[in-house]
């Protein structure tokens, strides 16, 4: 555990930077999922496929 001595970002600040930033890589991954079946999904409704 850090003392806070240093300059920058504690351990648990780093350490909570890292999960925030997969979680935010899995959001955008989800939403490019979500965005390409509402696509699909689209073009079965209006018959183009």
């Amino acid at each position: 555990m850090d003392a806070g001595e240093r300059e920058g970002l504690t351990t648990e600040e780093r350490q909570r930077l890292r999960e925030l930033e997969r979680e935010n890589r899995k959001l955008r991954q989800e939403r490019e999922i979500l965005k390409a079946a509402a696509a699909f999904f689209a073009q079965e409704t209006n018959g183009t496929r």
